[in-house]
């Protein structure tokens, strides 16, 4: 081993000290050279101490041909120097994964190559069939059973592909363990490599801006929401971690363009998603996390609005509301108004409340990140004691007109019972 790191020492010496006086035919022809024998020493190589001497090669070439880079830039086109080395130090990164994950985990990274080629597979499959899934929506609207049909496989759809994009990170980031600062920094720049070429980032994203887009075009119903919150709920969980986990590695985020609006498939004419726009040369992770704004807000828009025609399609007028406290204080208000103006509560308790509310809205009005159990549960109870006032009343007055007519009944039947005694008497 000392005998081959003495000799790639020896080597770059050697050169270094001709490179000033060479030609340039000569200084193309031995950068090239000296390129070829440290790729195949990386190519070779099956421990790690060889790789740590083809880094110090690399180090040395870079030094030795720096000051030759304009001149190289135009011989190697359409390649140029920073190219050159960019890929011999890719090419050392990806080697030394290679050899550690064999050697500390068992794990070929042929295995770990084919297993993320068949999730990126399966992902870019289920955006084909996602296209597929918004034109059929756009078709179907005319029918009523084919419209959740289509809603049902599309949703279906993004939440496959929110599962795959993670599961595609989890098999980046597993074999490294858990802690990541703990991890070396040729490790880290082997799960930053593989996190660009899998295009991770932009398609988490890219999916991200297909649930604004389906909210958008999609009418849902009040039973539809606790799965849509709980999709929500848990995409930005994981893109929480995600994010500390690239920059726990240092991976690097492109820039993407000021707009980076998707645009709706399957529609003739199609126009682009309004999404929330950042200045030139943010980066994705800062457009992933503008994108996840985005649905919140999307999603408590059409939650509420949905909600708010369940009363008014019921004809019962409640206050406008837009958000958890507002629907608390409108409830709250209706009910005590109805009670002080003793207004029928039945149209309400048994047409809205009952029928649509707790039956459908239920489980999402109690997830913590809209209503809330605990704020449901004394909603629920308010409206249950005022339809059991209303039944009081009606009882009250039921029983208070029976008793009158029982009074009537008895006062008719004793001047009756008065007039026909003195009668028998006389007789």
């Amino acid at each position: 081993m000392k005998t081959f790191l003495s000799f790639v020492l020896m080597l770059g010496l050697f050169v270094s000290t001709g490179t000033a006086q060479l030609s340039d035919f000569a200084v193309k022809k031995s950068f090239e050279d000296r390129f070829k024998v440290i790729a195949g020493m990386m190519d070779s190589a099956n421990a790690l101490p060889q790789l740590d001497s083809a880094k110090l090669a690399i180090d040395q070439l870079q030094s030795d041909f720096v000051r030759h880079e304009a001149f190289l830039d135009k011989a190697l086109y359409p390649s140029t120097f920073s190219e050159r080395m960019a890929s011999l130090r890719s090419l050392h990164v990806l080697t030394y994964d290679r050899i550690y994950l064999i050697q500390t985990q068992g794990i070929k990274l042929s295995e770990m190559e084919s297993r993320l080629a068949s999730l990126t597979s399966r992902l870019d499959s289920l955006t084909t069939q996602r296209d597929q899934l918004f034109g059929e929506l756009q078709e179907s609207k005319k029918s009523l059973n084919a419209l959740r049909e289509a809603v049902r496989r599309l949703s279906s759809n993004l939440t496959a592909k929110d599962k795959l994009i993670f599961a595609l990170v989890d098999s980046i980031f597993q074999p490294y363990g858990s802690n990541l600062q703990q991890v070396a920094d040729v490790h880290k720049e082997a799960i930053s490599q593989k996190l660009e070429k899998a295009n991770v980032v932009t398609r988490i994203y890219e999916i991200a801006s297909d649930n604004v887009k389906f909210l958008e075009v999609t009418q849902l119903q009040g039973k539809d929401y606790a799965s849509v919150i709980d999709q929500y709920q848990t995409f930005t969980n994981r893109w929480a971690g995600l994010r500390e986990k690239i920059a726990a590695v240092g991976a690097v985020s492109q820039p993407l363009p000021a707009q980076a609006g998707k645009k709706q498939m399957g529609q003739k004419g199609a126009k682009t998603i309004s999404q929330a726009e950042k200045p030139a040369g943010a980066s994705e992770t800062e457009h992933v996390d503008s994108v996840l704004t985005e649905w919140r807000t999307k999603l408590n828009g059409t939650f509420w609005a949905s909600l708010a025609r369940e009363f008014s399609n019921a004809g019962v007028s409640v206050a406008p509301f837009n958000d958890a406290p507002s629907f608390s204080a409108s409830i709250r208000s209706y009910v005590a108004s109805a009670r002080s103006n003793n207004v029928d509560p039945a149209p309400f308790v048994e047409t809205v409340w009952k029928e649509k509310i707790d039956k459908e809205w239920r489980d999402a009005l109690s997830k913590e990140s809209m209503l809330g159990k605990v704020e449901y549960a004394a909603l629920d109870k308010q409206v249950s004691e005022l339809a059991r006032e209303g039944i009081d009343v009606k009882l009250i007055l039921y029983i208070a007109a029976v008793i009158a007519i029982v009074i009537l009944v008895w006062i008719l039947l004793s001047r009756r019972k008065k007039r026909d005694t003195p009668e028998a008497q006389s007789t």
